[in-house]
């Protein structure tokens, strides 16, 4: 599996701020290291955003007329340039390695650290029946919200609850969520994932688009799930077993170890 990454998603920061620079960089260095391929992405254009987000939101985000600690102002190159990568990942079925995150982002909100919701304008640009799988610990509203009554995708969601941002506590229509208690053992996050993987296998997608976050880690500081680094490998081996061309963006995880996760999950999931 291809990464497809960008250097200048690292060049902003804000102290004290979780979604921070280091865990992109340490989710490369370890990929590096294990030989995974790189390639290279450019920024999405405006049209690609307007397929998911009001022309009115897209001239907020670029005028950074907002404000607030989750979603601080930056420049709109980077959240433009992380939805170019996801795009990018889903022509090559690769992993779209970037920063800001998306899967919060609504049609006209910014919130959870995320400013345009990368997958979601991957999913629809690539036009395909799609299944999106979002195992990131926090339940992506924004994904939901987007694709909610679309007969050409489905939504499946594991995340903890009660937990930001306080949704997803019921399926419905074609979004189907599994909400988990704090504390979940790694056992029954592997059954419930595997009830997700059925329901999504008997909707017969063309293409399983992943929102990956390793914020179900046990170490994880902003969640309480208890998914261990083997676990992450055991999660990649069932997807990887379904036989669905994939592709992956990155959205949350905040332990130092983020890196040695990601090798563990596309190690198992672009095994031969």
């Amino acid at each position: 599996m291809k990464v497809v990454y960008s250097p200048e998603c690292l060049a902003y920061d804000t102290p004290g701020h979780p979604e921070n620079p280091e865990r992109v960089l340490s989710i490369y260095r370890e990929m590096k290291a294990a030989g995974f391929s790189f390639t290279k992405c450019s920024p999405a254009e405006k049209k690609d955003i307007l397929l998911v987000h009001s022309d009115e939101y897209y001239e907020k985000i670029r005028k950074a007329a907002y404000t607030g600690f989750e979603t601080p102002p930056i420049d709109i190159k980077y959240p433009l340039l992380s939805a170019g990568a996801t795009i990018k990942a889903s022509e090559v079925m690769g992993f779209a390695l970037t920063r800001p995150p998306g899967h919060h982002a609504g049609r006209d909100t910014q919130e959870g650290f995320c400013y345009f919701n990368s997958i979601a304008i991957a999913v629809r640009k690539l036009g395909k029946k799609t299944a999106i799988l979002d195992i990131d610990v926090h339940h992506g509203n924004g994904t939901q919200s987007i694709f909610l009554g679309d007969s050409n995708v489905s939504y499946h969601s594991l995340h903890q609850a009660p937990l930001y941002p306080m949704s997803g506590l019921k399926s419905e229509g074609n979004c189907y969520n599994y909400p988990l208690f704090p504390d979940t053992d790694e056992a029954t996050y592997i059954k419930t994932l595997e009830k997700a993987l059925q329901v999504i296998e008997s909707r017969m997608p063309e293409v399983l688009a992943i929102s990956m976050g390793f914020d179900s880690y046990v170490k994880d500081p902003l969640a309480g799930q208890k998914i261990t680094k083997e676990g992450y490998g055991k999660i990649g081996k069932m997807i990887k077993e379904m036989n669905i061309p994939s592709f992956v963006t990155l959205e949350g995880g905040y332990s130092p170890d983020i890196g040695k996760l990601a090798v563990r999950f596309f190690s198992a999931l672009s095994s031969e």
